[in-house]
């Protein structure tokens, strides 16, 4: 899957969570605002979303790196 069908999948995925809690009455009414209040920008945008994705990379890649650096690990 590309980005931006990632990006709208979970878009969806967190209206229709929404709506479902909305459903179950206020038991799950905690759970809809926290999925509203994670998700706020992506229900309506204002502007073009950023969207940061971070390419994999192999044990030996990061082993370089951590060899050619200070030689901290970071995560």
């Amino acid at each position: 899957m590309e980005t931006e069908e990632i990006v709208f999948e979970v878009r969806q995925w967190a209206i229709s969570k929404v709506r479902e809690y909305n459903g179950k009455g206020v038991e799950r009414i905690y759970d809809s605002c926290a999925i509203m209040a994670e998700f706020d920008e992506w229900f309506d945008p204002k502007e073009d979303l950023e969207v940061v994705t971070l390419d994999e990379i192999t044990q030996q890649q990061y082993d370089d790196f951590v060899e050619h650096s200070d030689g901290i690990e970071r995560a």
